[in-house]
This record gives C-alpha cells, structure tokens and sequence, in this order.
C-alpha cells in the first residue's frame, strides 16, 4: 500500500514542478518587458515614413503624358506622404522622395525637380513625349527668363500604370545650367541620363502643398411643411321625414 501511495504522488509532484516552473518563467518575462519597454527610438535611426492615406491625388496613370501634364498642372510639385507620390514614381523612388522630404529634416530635393527653377519665373511649357515597348521619355520644353530649358522625365509601364523612373536636366556649360537628376541627388541607382548633381538654388515654394480645394457650401436642410389636413368628411345628412300620408 505504501509503494501505490508513492507512485501515483510521483505525477501530482511532477505537475506540481511544471506549474511552479511555468509560474517563474511568467514572472521573470514579465520583469523583462517592464526593463525593456518601452523603447525609445535612437537619433541614428532613420525617421518613420507616415504611410497613411492624404488627400485624393488626381494623377491619370494610364498615358505617360496625361500623368506628367497633371503633375505640371499643380502650383507644387510636392505630393505628400508615401502614398502620394507611389500615384506618379516607381516604388524605390517614392520611398526616397518622401523620406528626403521628412518635416524637420534638411532635405535634398528643396527645389521645383520640375523645372529647376521657380515656378513662376517659367513661360511657354510644351511636351514631347517618346513612348515604346512600355518605356516613355517625356521632354518638357520651357523658358526660364526668357532661356530655353528642359526637363527629360524617363518612365516605365507597370501593371498599376505608368510611373516615373527618374527626371534630370541635361545642362549647358556656356549658359551656365546645371546638371542634375533626382536619382543622382538621392544617391540611387539607376541614374543613366546624368550621374552628377549640381541642383538648383533653394525654392521654399516646391515644399508647400497645393491649397486644399473649399468645399461647396452645403445646401440647408429644409423640412417639407406637412401637407394640411383634409376638413373632416362630412357625414350624410339624414333624410327629412316625409309629411306624405300614405
């Protein structure tokens, strides 16, 4: 009898461990996240990209030129957070942009990529687009104080539509126009029409928003008056005795 006793306490026993050692293990993880929580962000480490939805972007990707004229159309050519700029630029490329263009940041491309100038100072823009095997080169040709000058915008058709690979201007030593592309600012790979960056001067208008659309006025609610109501109906009048003799 007392050998049974024995052996059926052995499993009681080793769940008893079991429970205990889970017991500590609970504990001691919970002392270790109270230590390393929460954690703080280093100065080192690269900023966090916001990648929630801004205001509606009418960009038309389907024909190279129509989305290029729409990104001319705006007074800026700054499109927002990450999900903006992923309506008109290859995926790589609208991560860097957007990541140059952080708040608080000293940022690279600070000046119009449209026309390396400001915008104002421009006159007389045409476009000239190359399309074939779902490669595109859009030329946009302008003057700038009276100088001619143009933007070379390189493209690719993915399944979304079509997005802009890199954009640059080809200078002229004797006129004094730099050279630049935006991929060659940004320390990327892929910049095959000008590897250098000699940007243009500082343009704080490029880093401004468009104005945000008003809003038509709401029409006021207005309450239809109830129809009025119907006079009672009239019951019939009873019919006068007859004075007949019969």
């Amino acid at each position: 009898m007392p050998k049974m006793m024995t052996t059926a306490a052995l499993p009681i026993a080793a769940s008893t461990a079991v429970v205990c050692t889970l017991w500590l293990m609970l504990e001691a993880s919970g002392a270790v996240a109270a230590d390393i929580a929460p954690t703080k962000r280093l100065t080192t480490d690269p900023p966090r990209i916001p990648l929630t939805l801004g205001l509606p972007l009418l960009l038309p990707s389907q024909d190279p030129e129509q989305l290029v004229r729409a990104i001319y159309v705006r007074k800026s050519p700054f499109l927002g957070k990450v999900s903006g700029y992923r309506r008109a630029f290859m995926p790589d490329l609208a991560r860097a942009i957007a990541q140059d263009l952080q708040p608080g940041e000293v940022s690279t491309l600070d000046f119009d990529w449209r026309y390396g100038a400001a915008a104002k100072r421009v006159r007389h823009l045409r476009f000239v687009t190359k399309d074939e095997d779902g490669m595109a080169e859009v030329s946009v040709h302008f003057r700038v104080d009276g100088k001619p000058r143009t933007t070379v915008i390189q493209m690719f058709q993915r399944r979304s539509g079509w997005r802009i690979h890199d954009v640059a201007q080809i200078g002229d030593p004797a006129l004094h126009q730099p050279s630049w592309s935006i991929r060659a600012c940004l320390h990327m790979h892929g910049a095959v029409m000008t590897p250098s960056c000699d940007k243009p001067a500082r343009d704080p208008d490029a880093l401004k928003p468009d104005p945000t659309p008003p809003l038509p006025p709401s029409a006021p609610l207005t309450t239809k008056a109830p129809p009025p109501a119907s006079p009672p109906a009239l019951e019939p009048s009873k019919a006068a005795p007859s004075n007949r003799r019969r």
